[in-house]
């Protein structure tokens, strides 16, 4: 991210130009078969028109009604809130997703409180479709098919001039920069210039309403190639500050025979991702790499960990939104310990308001 700015890059591999074959989220059938059966409260909606193409049954109890009182109906009909101006932004592929609270109107009529994140589907951009993953207020979030086993994933936020101030230790397995060498690197100069305007756009969606987004974009490695991620983005209060996670972005081609199943899957990584996009980051007043070089040694799960003990949180909550055990919790926590030199909770949290 430093020296080798100057260097040209290589042609980047292109997302955007797929057919039905290369892409299956292409294929209406597919998708809405997909959707139909998994077990997340989804809906699929049709981009250009914004109707309901498809809709899990675990979406359609939510909402009280069937597949046949959603399907064909436009999206607006069941939110009670007035727009966001997000879906022009996924429609025409300038984000890859966003997340919001929302007011949903039940077929019923009853409207509820619900927090959604929209989510393009597919690789080509614009993508025909969204899926739009929901949960309820008090519900418990359902168990997802086994998609994150080797999930790799970097937290990092910026300060306000967006130079790396903290960055997970995973970055030196993802892009071969070990973590303690980004301090004050500038942020821009590792994206590719041709996706900065689908940063801004999340940026500024982030920045206008305090809630995250979700882009794809290439990042340079540290032998100068560029690597397609998915990176999720937040706010950290009002500053131009802001935290992001990013994952490498596989290019994924149909292969098994059930291909219906397959896609099942990809909507359970997105609902993966979109989960653990939602989980505590390094807070605004967290110490950064400079003034505790320590922190460049945390893994992201270790930063979740911290980030949601230093918000109050308790070992089983934790333990709960991270989708593991309290004994999990409890060994990244004695982990932590071990890496910043503390020897409880209490310490801990002293030593990051502290520094």
């Amino acid at each position: 991210m430093g020296a080798s700015i100057s260097r040209q890059p290589p042609a980047p591999r292109q997302f955007r130009d797929m057919d039905a074959d290369a892409d299956p989220f292409l294929d209406g059938e597919l998708t809405g078969a997909a959707v139909s059966r998994a077990g997340l409260a989804v809906v699929q909606v049709d981009l250009a028109t914004l109707r309901v193409t498809a809709v899990s049954d675990v979406a359609a109890a939510l909402l009280a009604g069937t597949r046949t009182d959603l399907v064909g109906h436009p999206v607006r009909e069941f939110v009670a809130d007035e727009p966001t101006g997000a879906i022009p932004l996924l429609a025409t592929g300038r984000v890859d997703g966003f997340e919001a609270p929302r007011r949903l109107r039940r077929v019923d009529g009853k409207v509820v409180e619900a927090y959604v994140w929209v989510h393009a589907l597919g690789e080509r951009r614009p993508a025909r479709y969204g899926a739009v993953m929901v949960t309820m207020q008090d519900t418990p979030a359902p168990e997802l098919l086994p998609v994150a086993a080797h999930d790799l994933m970097v937290i990092g936020t910026v300060d306000p001039e967006w130079r790396i101030d903290r960055i997970s230790v995973e970055v030196d397995g993802l892009l071969g920069y070990p973590a303690r060498h980004l301090a004050g690197a500038p942020l821009l100069s590792a994206v590719h210039p041709s996706d900065l305007p689908e940063l801004l756009a999340g940026l500024a969606h982030v920045h206008a309403t305090g809630r995250g987004s979700a882009i794809r974009l290439r990042v340079r490695t540290r032998d100068n190639q560029w690597l397609w991620c998915r990176a999720h983005l937040s706010a950290l209060g009002d500053s131009p500050r802001f935290a992001f996670t990013l994952r490498p972005l596989a290019d994924q081609r149909p292969s098994a025979t059930d291909r219906a199943q397959e896609l099942e899957m990809r909507l359970a990584r997105i609902a993966h991702e979109t989960r653990t996009a939602g989980l505590p980051k390094p807070s605004d007043s967290a110490p950064v790499l400079a003034d505790l070089p320590q922190l460049a040694t945390l893994t992201s799960r270790e930063w979740q960990v911290v980030g949601a003990l230093a918000e109050g949180s308790r070992v089983a909550t934790i333990a709960g939104r991270l989708n593991v055990s309290p004994g999990t919790v409890r060994n990244h926590l004695s982990a932590v310990y071990a890496k910043l030199e503390v020897g409880s909770q209490a310490e801990l949290l002293e030593r990051l308001r502290t520094g």
